[in-house]
């Protein structure tokens, strides 16, 4: 009897862990307006959790998934991309995916990844594709939600075939169903060059003789005869294991600076510290400060030293995405 009594108290339990966790998505569904309670989820998480942020490179890979991944898809199995779509996006992180905070050219860039996606994978297209971006201050840094669509295209019309009277419609097989047409879209005459210039790897058919990308040079931090290089996707200093740099002291945090590659610069900011961060004897917080070569950064008054190499641009002729 002790055993079953047992066994039914946490069978309760977990029901009632289920239905609290059901309403709460119901309630979240109705708060943030989503048709779904996958959505919901998303949009807690997006409030409430940190999310690695990674390269640059990383966080504009999540922004063209977060537009790419919208379209509807009709009873026929047709899929039909949208006119308009809003993707918002933390404000840390609008300088990672626009170096001059533009949003309204990120926005473009947004509508020429979304179009020329559609125009790849078959969707039927509308004349116009736009794409808003918006700086929502309740995001975390890093986390980029599914853009919102609306305005989707008209779906293409196809003649009806003579059906014998009192047979219902036999639908072809999606093996064998012809695949729907595109509508064709603005003309790329009309797009400016300079619209992707966030997004040259994802962008691969943009007409450019001679297309070039800045790039950083390698960062090394030296401390005590020693450097040590930092890779392209940042780094975290501190007492964790895979800080870089190895600091035992007791003064410097488990997490106490971050270094990340923005473009051709590398640029640090402080976590919150105990003891606080200096870069050439001047104190930094919560803002990426950019790092020059010979810069001194003192965490927590251990001193580091920055090695830079030159910075430059490389062709980008031949190169392709992986």
């Amino acid at each position: 009897m002790g055993l079953l009594s047992t066994l039914t108290s946490n069978l309760l339990i977990l029901v009632v862990f289920v239905v609290v966790i059901l309403g709460g998505l119901r309630i979240a569904q109705s708060i943030f307006g989503t048709s779904t309670k996958k959505a919901a989820a998303t949009e807690i998480a997006a409030k409430l959790v940190s999310y690695p942020t990674g390269s640059a490179a990383v966080l504009r890979r999540r922004f063209a998934r977060a537009l790419t991944g919208q379209h509807v898809i009709m009873p026929s199995g047709e899929r039909l991309a949208f006119g308009e779509l809003a993707v918002r996006i933390a404000p840390e992180d609008l300088e990672r995916l626009d170096p001059d905070g533009d949003l309204e050219r990120l926005g473009e860039d947004g509508a020429v990844l979304y179009r020329d996606h559609a125009e790849r994978v078959g969707w039927a297209l509308p004349a116009e594709v736009r794409v808003t971006v918006q700086v929502d201050p309740g995001l975390r840094s890093g986390w980029i939600p599914p853009a919102r669509g609306t305005g989707r295209a008209e779906p293409v019309r196809r003649e009806p075939t003579a059906q014998p009277i009192g047979w219902d419609a036999v639908s072809e097989s999606p093996s064998r169903a012809a695949r729907p047409r595109p509508v064709p879209s603005a003309p790329r005459a009309a797009i400016d060059p300079d619209a992707t210039m966030n997004f040259p790897a994802l962008v691969p058919d943009l007409h450019d003789p001679a297309p070039t990308m800045n790039v950083a040079g390698v960062l090394r931090l030296a401390r005590g005869g020693r450097a040590s290089v930092v890779g392209a996707d940042g780094a975290v200093l501190g007492r964790l294991p895979a800080s870089p740099v190895t600091f035992p002291e007791p003064e410097v945090s488990y997490r106490h600076a971050a270094i990340r590659q923005q473009g051709p610069t590398w640029q640090i900011k402080d976590l919150g510290s105990t003891n606080g961060t200096t870069v050439d004897g001047e104190p930094i917080s919560g803002d990426w400060v950019t790092l020059r070569g010979g810069a001194v950064i003192k965490l927590a008054g251990v001193t580091v030293t920055v090695a830079l190499d030159t910075t430059g641009t490389v062709h980008l002729q031949g190169v392709t995405g992986q």
